[in-house]
């Protein structure tokens, strides 16, 4: 609690404050200082060793996460309401997609969101204000998908609830070419990983994906991953975890849907846009699978923030990231 009431008295700081107390004890990667006001949250956040949970452990850890996430609001709140209406799917009707609807929407578009968390944490309500902050920027209806976690579900549970749930979507009158897809990090792995499978299919695709800092290769071994190995939020040893919890097998390292960058050469590849942070371990994997796209004839853009980490996105109470989440919004906003 007492560290609770400090990070919430931290977001009340003037900025230029913390960058002047950060002005001696900089921390300067590839050319770039890390984001001052990054770096003191980071140092109030609790630390936890995420590698050693035991499969036993891992629902009370799922529990705790997201009772911590009540306690600290990290995201910007809404300036206008965004109205949600729950909806159960599947043929159990146990699969939540959550609708999110602005004050106002734009265009035809639809967005179906998979919230981030290396397929083992995370839900819904942990990206709630998130995705409510997307969908009143973007003025375009959001939906997201509660999809099963690992390890109790392993690849390719959550991609065949995904395709359901978009099956779900044109019964109930949208068209596949009105369908964007969006996630981020393990989402925008999901995304991907449906993109895939429908190309690789010669399946009708989704109109568009927007790919947040995506997890793209199981071998945790670019540069990236062992420069910023820790004291940025993700380590390479959870991200190793992460994998390690969502694969079945070794064979799953060859499957295109799940080791991203096996992308076939022959398929073609909605429109992407794919967000990159700098002082993140998956940056250069990111990187790696963009220039692969753009390789293929793919359209592509990346959107890069180089004082930033993993997870900003849902961090929009940090000056530094809710200004990157705006203008990549009004990026996304356009191929809409």
């Amino acid at each position: 609690m007492i560290r609770n009431f400090f990070i919430n008295v931290f977001f009340l700081l003037p900025v230029w404050v913390i960058e002047l107390v950060s002005l001696f004890s900089k921390d300067i990667k590839r050319e770039y200082s890390f984001d001052a006001q990054s770096k003191i949250l980071f140092a109030l956040m609790p630390k936890f060793d995420l590698h050693k949970v035991e499969d036993k452990e891992i629902p009370k850890v799922r529990d705790s996460i997201n009772e911590r996430r009540k306690d600290i609001r990290l995201a910007e709140k809404t300036k206008k309401n965004v109205e949600t209406k729950d909806h159960y799917i599947g043929n159990n009707k146990n699969l939540l997609l959550r609708e999110y609807i602005p004050y106002k929407t734009d265009n035809d578009n639809i967005i179906l969101y998979f919230h981030g968390g290396g397929y083992v944490l995370n839900s819904v309500d942990t990206h709630n204000a998130t995705v409510s902050y997307f969908s009143e920027k973007l003025r375009t209806k959001i939906f997201s998908l509660e999809y099963s976690l690992s390890p109790e579900r392993k690849f390719p549970f959550a991609m065949n609830e995904a395709l359901d749930s978009i099956d779900w979507l044109i019964e109930i009158g949208y068209k596949m070419e009105n369908i964007s897809l969006c996630g981020d990090s393990a989402g925008a792995h999901l995304a991907a990983s449906i993109t895939h499978h429908l190309a690789n299919e010669n399946k009708e695709n989704v109109h568009s994906q927007f790919l947040i800092y995506p997890m793209c290769d199981p071998g945790c071994n670019s540069e990236s991953s062992e420069l910023f190995k820790e004291g940025y939020l993700l380590t390479k040893k959870a991200m190793e975890w992460f994998w390690d919890k969502f694969r079945r097998n070794l064979q799953d390292d060859e499957n295109s849907s799940f080791n991203l960058l096996l992308l076939n050469p022959e398929c073609k590849i909605p429109k992407t846009i794919i967000i990159t942070a700098g002082f993140d371990p998956l940056s250069d994997e990111a990187e790696k699978y963009a220039f692969l796209l753009h390789q293929n004839n793919n359209y592509v853009k990346q959107l890069h923030y180089p004082s930033l980490f993993h997870g900003f996105a849902s961090m929009t109470r940090l000056k530094a990231a809710q200004k990157a989440v705006n203008d990549f919004l009004s990026e996304y906003k356009e191929i809409l």
